[in-house]
Order: C-alpha cells, then structure tokens, then sequence
C-alpha cells in the first residue's frame, strides 16, 4: 500500500508513533509534537528536534541560493525549539551532496547556517556528509525550556481563545511568485523566512495553553493542537492575520490569500491558544484572535463568509508540488 492510499503524511507519522515503543522514563513527550521533551534537571528540560530540506522539494537552486538554504535550514528547526516555549542551543548538520557539486557551494551553505546560529547564539557541532543524487540538508538540533515555561499541542482547554502570530500565506504567495516568473514583496518571506523565537518566548511567560509553529498551513496546525489536545475548533477565515502585501501578491498569481494562509506553509509563524482572561496581555503584540477551542464532538470548522465547513488538511509532503 502506497504512502498516499493510507492518508499521506500525518497518517504515515500515526502509523510510526503506533510502532514507536519508549524505553526510557526520561522521555516526557515523543512523537507528536514539534520536538520531543526530556527531563533534563529540577528546573529544566531538553528539547530535541530534527527537520531537513530537500532539493527540487524544499528549495530549487533556480530561486535559493546557497546561504538562503543554510539560513532556512537553521530557521526552521529554531522555529520547532521555539514553538515549545525553548531556547536553542546546539545543532549537528548532515548533507547528501551530489559528487560534482562545487565546494563553493558548501561554503555558502555555511555561511548562511553560520550567520543564523550567531544570531540565536546556536553552537554548531558536529554532522555527516554523504553522497546524493540531489542536496539534502538535515538539521537535529537541542534546546532547553523552563518547565514552567513548556508548552505542547496538547494542552488546549474547551473555551480557549485561537491566535495567530504575524502575517500567513506570505511563503507560499513568494514561492508562486516566483514559479510564475513575477515579482513581490513575499519572494522575500519565501526565501527567508524568519522564526518568531523572541515572541514565543514572550508568550511562554503569559502562560498560554498550547502552541504550534506554522510550517503547514494554519489549517494544518489548529488540526494539529485540536488532536493532541481532543478538541475541536471554530476557525474564522476572516480573522486570519494577512497582510497588504500578501493580499497583493495574492492577487498578481490568482490565488486566494485566505486558502494560501490555511493551506500553505513555511510561514514560522505561530499559532497557540489561551484562555480569554489572556486577551489584553497579548493585544501588546503582533498576534490576532482567529478562532475558539471546543469540544470534540463539533470537530474542526471554518466559518468564511458566513457559511460554515469542515476544514481542509493542511500541506502534506507526498501530495505537493516540487518546487
């Protein structure tokens, strides 16, 4: 049976964790959620995770060039670190290179992992280098977080308030911006993206319930909160923090930029959720209410133009379109 006939991606990640056993009374959280949690010390914990990038799937060389894909690379696991309330702290990066490819090439890739592991103060040590017909980059990377400053999916409360961090679908209007051989302001957000680390941190200390970083699409990430969580949810399209820019953008590739915020990705923006007592705390910072956790029974729907349906999934890796 094929990846996609048994539900794609997130079915496929299900299947594993069903297999997945845990040895270790260390391990506080595994699979399902932006990185795994370990017991550390009485104050801390350790945050683990891993994310790679994949040539002619993740970035084209047609668009990136090799310091944009080292900067991505470090950005897009800083952003899982940060989406559990942690602070970065050291990376190891394994490439699979093709044979012929020119040195000068690594050391741009470098240049840009570098320049983000200064800016969050990451200690780069250590990887693996193999040969590939296409680039791959993978990161693992470790982070510590505050235990009372954690934050997973899953702890959503019926009642909670739904944000979202920042301006969505600005990724996906830059990469079709550029499929399409037009200009934008968004091609920027699509070839380097910026993590929200500061914010989350920010967050972390109000003490919202849960949180989850946006590489897939607002719609992918509520499903996300609402299954770690056993909740459901409201989401109104209406809400969604989407910029002029994106709007414009959105409009010069023909696309709807409400289905780019819900159903693209890469954005790293974040969205979480807290109680209403909450609201003017977080009205001091760059993030709107979009929606309300409820219980189970109603499932996930998105009320656009006053109507309401079910939500779509959100991006899943084996049904996209290469880049």
């Amino acid at each position: 049976m094929k990846i996609k006939d048994i539900g794609g991606e997130f079915a496929l990640i299900r299947r594993i964790k069903n297999k997945n056993k845990i040895f270790s009374k260390d391990v506080a959280v595994g699979i399902g959620d932006d990185a795994a949690v370990l017991k550390y010390d009485k104050n801390s914990y350790m945050l683990f995770t891993t994310d790679m990038l994949v040539e002619n799937d993740h970035f084209s060389l047609k668009y990136s060039s090799p310091e944009q894909i080292g900067m991505k690379a470090i950005e897009q696991n800083a952003s899982d670190i940060a989406a559990m309330g942690g602070l970065p702290k050291y990376a190891v990066v394994s490439l699979a290179l093709p044979s012929d490819i020119d040195a000068e090439f690594v050391d741009g890739l470098y240049n840009g992992i570098n320049k983000k592991a200064r800016e969050y103060k990451i200690n780069i040590v250590g990887g693996n280098i193999t040969h590939s017909r296409e680039i791959v980059v993978n990161v693992a990377m470790l982070g510590f977080a505050g235990k009372k400053s954690l934050v997973l999916r899953s702890g959503a409360k019926i009642g909670d308030l739904i944000f979202c961090s920042g301006d969505v679908g600005a990724s996906t209007a830059g990469l079709e911006l550029l499929r399409q051989g037009k200009s934008g302001k968004s091609i920027k957000r699509h070839l380097e993206p910026r993590c929200r680390l500061d914010l989350a941190g920010k967050l972390a200390k109000i003490g919202i319930n849960s949180m989850i970083d946006v590489s897939d699409g607002v719609a992918s990430e509520v499903k996300h909160i609402c299954d770690e969580s056993k909740a459901g949810a409201v989401i109104y399209a209406d809400r969604l923090p989407i910029s002029k820019n994106t709007v414009n953008d959105s409009k010069k590739i023909k696309k709807n930029p409400i289905d780019l915020a819900l159903y693209g990705g890469e954005d790293f923006e974040l969205v979480f959720t807290a109680n209403k007592k909450k609201l003017k705390q977080l009205k001091k910072y760059d993030v709107k209410a979009i929606g309300e956790v409820v219980d189970k029974k109603y499932g996930i729907k998105l009320v656009r133009n006053g109507k309401k349906s079910g939500i779509e999934s959100g991006f899943d890796h084996f049904r996209r379109i290469r880049v």
